[in-house]
C-alpha cells in the first residue's frame, strides 16, 4: 500500500502552550515605542487583547497607564504573573489579567484603545475573526481606537527554516531556538514548528520543549470585508511600527480603526 501522505496543516491551533517561560526571549521590541505613543494620545483604559506574557501591557503599565491584559493561555498568564511580582507595586497595580479567549469575551468595561499586538491571525477562521473584531467593537468607546496588526500573507515564505543565536538564562545555562515555516497558500493557512533547546553551561541539552502553532494568511481584501462587516473604518494604516506608508513590500500591514457610525 502507498504510504498515507501527512496533512500538515490539519487540526492546527494557536499553540504556545508550555513555552511561555521561552517566548520573550527571541521577541522584537520594536513595536513598543509604537503603541506608547498611541496610548499617550487615547489615554487609559486600554485592551491588550492576546497579551501573551505581558510584553505590551507592562510597557504601558510603566508609562503610567490602566491596561487589561487578557489571554487564553494558561502558560502566558503564569509567566505574565510571574513578571508582575517582579515589578513595583505601582506598575502590577496598573494592569488587570483576564484569561478568556479573544473570539468570546465579555468584561463590564469600555476602552479607549484596544491592541492586538501580531496575534489576530490565531483567529483561524473567518467566523472566528469575526468574532473576535465583534467583541473588540463591543468593548470600545464611542472615540475609541483599535489598533490592528496584520501580517502582509504576501511577504511569507512557502517554506522556510530559522535558527536564533543561543539566549543565556540562569544557572548559566542557554536556550536557543529552531524554527521551521510553512504556509499553504490555497487553504490560507500558515503552520510554525518551534523547538526550544535548552543546554547547560558544558553545552549538554538539559531540556527539549517543541511547540506547533498556526495562523491564517489574510489578504488584503479578506482584512478589508473582515473589517467592513465588523462595523469599523479605516482611519489610516501604515505598512509598520516607524509609520512608514502600507505597499505590497511592506512586511505587516497595520490598520488604525474606528467604529462606524450605524444608520
Amino acid at each position: 500500500m502507498p504510504e498515507e501522505k501527512i496533512d500538515l496543516f490539519s487540526g492546527l491551533s494557536p499553540g504556545y502552550d508550555g513555552v511561555g517561560e521561552f517566548y520573550d526571549l527571541f521577541t522584537d521590541d520594536s513595536d513598543i515605542p509604537f503603541y506608547i505613543q498611541h496610548a499617550e494620545k487615547m489615554g487609559s483604559p486600554i485592551l491588550d487583547v492576546a497579551a501573551g506574557t505581558g510584553r505590551v501591557s507592562l510597557a504601558l503599565a510603566r508609562e503610567g497607564f490602566e491596561v487589561v491584559a487578557l489571554d487564553c493561555s494558561a502558560s502566558m498568564l503564569a509567566d505574565f504573573s510571574r513578571k508582575l511580582q517582579q515589578v513595583p507595586l505601582p506598575v502590577s497595580g496598573r494592569i488587570t489579567l483576564i484569561q478568556a479567549n479573544m473570539e468570546q469575551f465579555k468584561l463590564k468595561q469600555r476602552f479607549s484603545l484596544i491592541i492586538i499586538p501580531h496575534s489576530f491571525s490565531h483567529a483561524m477562521t473567518t467566523e472566528a475573526q469575526l468574532a473576535c473584531l465583534h467583541c473588540v467593537r463591543q468593548h470600545m468607546s464611542e472615540n475609541g481606537l483599535f489598533i490592528l496588526d496584520l501580517y502582509n500573507p504576501e511577504a511569507q515564505y512557502a517554506h522556510a527554516r530559522f535558527e536564533d543565536l543561543p539566549v543565556s538564562i540562569a544557572n548559566g545555562r542557554t536556550v536557543e531556538r529552531h524554527g521551521e515555516i510553512s504556509s499553504d497558500s490555497d487553504r490560507r493557512i500558515l503552520r510554525v514548528d518551534l523547538q526550544y533547546i535548552v543546554r547547560s553551561a558544558d553545552g549538554s541539552i538539559v531540556e527539549t520543549v517543541k511547540d506547533t502553532s498556526g495562523a491564517a494568511l489574510i489578504s488584503d481584501v479578506e482584512a478589508d470585508l473582515l473589517i467592513r462587516k465588523s462595523g469599523f473604518e479605516v482611519i489610516s494604516e501604515a505598512g509598520g511600527f516607524d509609520n512608514s506608508p502600507y505597499d505590497t513590500d511592506s512586511s505587516r500591514r497595520i490598520l488604525f480603526l474606528k467604529k462606524k457610525r450605524r444608520k
